[in-house]
């Protein structure tokens, strides 16, 4: 998977299905500017850019993917990843300034429970913040600083005003080593395979 930022204002957006989950992404696309065409199943598809499935039969579901593709079309089928060109993440938004977490598909409850605690994380006061760095982006770009530069100044700003807290240059990612990790997945597989029997 390769994570991009669409502005989706820009793109044509098709949401076939009605029920929950078509108005949650409904309103997650609104979130984000916007404006998804509702449409009917049998729809014509030709001009939609990118093209939402969701309370759909999984036949139903597919036809419509396969009619998408054939327009051209990314597509999005909720809970069926092998019809997905691309997965929504979980978002957390504060102002520009837009945080997400995606599985691939393979666990989208995951990323749901850590984007609520990356929303916890980082309250309505990061927008600010936002505008603050970028005022000083901008300053120390006139000034001639080149992209390591600003870099380290913003992660410096981060730490001294206290917004994060002061990590080690080479922090690692986990307390686990890699063998542990692997370990542990093993360990987990071979007890679901014993619960499943």
């Amino acid at each position: 998977m390769l994570p991009i930022n669409l502005d989706i204002r820009r793109l044509n957006v098709a949401l076939v299905g009605e029920g929950p989950r078509a108005a949650r992404r409904e309103a997650l696309l609104r979130e984000a500017g916007a404006a998804p065409m509702r449409v009917a199943a049998d729809a014509d598809l030709s001009g939609y850019r990118i093209v939402y499935v969701a309370d759909l039969p999984v036949d139903a579901a597919r036809h419509v993917a396969e009619r998408a593709h054939a327009a051209g079309a990314l597509v999005n089928v909720e809970d069926e990843a092998e019809l997905c060109d691309f997965h929504t993440p979980s978002v957390v938004r504060r102002g520009d300034l837009t945080l997400s977490v995606a599985t691939g598909g393979r666990c989208p409850g995951l990323a749901g429970a850590l984007g609520e605690y990356l929303g916890a994380l980082f309250d309505g006061a990061w927008a600010m913040r936002l505008g603050v760095l970028e005022a000083k982006r901008k300053r120390w770009r006139a000034e001639g600083m080149g992209h390591a530069q600003i870099r380290a100044a913003i992660a410096r700003t981060l730490v001294q005003s206290g917004w994060v807290p002061d990590l080690p240059a080479k922090a690692a990612a986990s307390d686990f080593s890699q063998a542990e990790n692997s370990e542990t997945l093993r360990k987990a597989s071979l007890a679901g395979g014993q619960a499943s029997q």
